[in-house]
């Protein structure tokens, strides 16, 4: 009977670990949305400048010429951008279809696990470093303990999340960022981290 329960709760490893990398990739998703969002944006301002600039010029035509090239050549190299994101984050989407649809067909649909959860082997356990207070608003539902940590360059809020076992929505609201992007290298942010059990 242990044994059968032993090989049962191996048996739910890889997919948690299948939830916790499809997690990931749409949070990578997300991020890539937001860019293409603020692409678009750009897109929209530079073709509303081109475009009062070629009303407001009628009068100067070499210098509005001028000017107006300028303005086409950023616009130009915006659209470029934008085609680029948005071949990038359509990629993505294929890909992450092509994954869970690889990891929905090797599996059946089976009952929620229960138990412990898997060993997050090689993440440092939460400590009792003090988060903020819980007056400041934050999710009554999110922890209170975890790590401090400090961004190193290259590190996003998906990998320090995955890293210490924590989740984006708590980073982000521990730290009063207001999106994945406003990560900085160099600072130090409270990663929250849900109590070890008690074995």
């Amino acid at each position: 009977m242990r044994f059968g329960l032993l090989f049962l709760l191996l048996g739910f490893a890889p997919l948690f670990a299948q939830n916790n990398q499809l997690a990931g990739m749409q949070q990578d998703l997300a991020e890539l949305r937001n860019e293409v969002e603020k692409l678009k944006l750009e897109n929209a301002d530079l073709r509303d400048a081109l475009n009062k600039q070629r009303n407001a010029s009628v009068g100067n035509s070499s210098t509005a010429e001028a000017s107006a090239r300028t303005k086409a050549e950023a616009l130009a190299e915006v659209d470029r951008r934008l085609k680029q994101q948005t071949a990038d984050v359509n990629a993505a989407l294929t890909e992450l279809g092509r994954r869970v649809d690889a990891a929905l067909a090797g599996r059946q649909p089976l009952a929620k696990p229960t138990g412990t959860p898997p060993s997050t082997t090689g993440v440092a356990p939460p400590t009792t470093t003090p988060p903020p207070a819980p007056e400041d608003g934050l999710p009554t539902d999110m922890p209170r303990t975890g790590t401090p940590y400090k961004v190193k360059s290259g590190d996003t809020v998906t990998k320090i999340a995955r890293q210490f076992g924590s989740k984006i929505e708590w980073i982000l609201q521990a730290n009063k960022l207001p999106s994945p992007g406003a990560l900085r290298a160099d600072v130090e942010i409270f990663v929250p981290q849900p109590e070890a059990p008690a074995r």
